[in-house]
């Protein structure tokens, strides 16, 4: 999620059990309770905008997923695009209900510069490990 160049402060009060849990988890993860905070409530806010779209940690990072499966909304639009911008051949591709890939597909369009980013990155990882693999199979030859 893209923060803002400049941050706003902004004043809310909260359940003291929200607040406890809130700075027991930051102890946990290591984070900032304000990061935290500001994790929850954006993720929130855009799981109520795409309710078929949540969040999850994972070793790029964290990053919208489609719910009940383990795709991420990149891993979607890249199937679409793959298969000639058919949503309908995605979802059979993907074997998931057209909904599914349409919840993607809106999630897209509200934060394409952010999905883009996954998929390039996504993209230039494929590549590295590509080329690693190459350079194995060589090695044994």
């Amino acid at each position: 999620m893209a923060a803002p160049a400049t941050k706003q402060s902004v004043a809310f009060r909260f359940d003291p059990i929200t607040v406890a849990r809130l700075k027991q988890r930051a102890q946990e993860t290591h984070a900032p309770q304000t990061s935290l905070a500001e994790r929850y409530i954006e993720e929130g806010l855009r799981h109520d905008e795409h309710p078929l779209i949540y969040f999850r940690d994972g070793a790029m990072g964290r990053r919208p997923a489609l719910l009940g499966t383990r795709l991420d909304v990149a891993q979607v639009v890249t199937t679409i695009r793959q298969n000639h911008n058919s949503v309908d051949e995605a979802a059979d591709y993907l074997e998931i209900p057209l909904e599914h890939v349409d919840a993607c597909l809106n999630y897209y369009a509200d934060y394409k510069d952010e999905i883009d980013a996954w998929i390039e990155r996504f993209n230039a990882i494929a590549e590295r490990e590509r080329e690693r693999f190459e350079r194995r199979q060589q090695a044994l030859q």
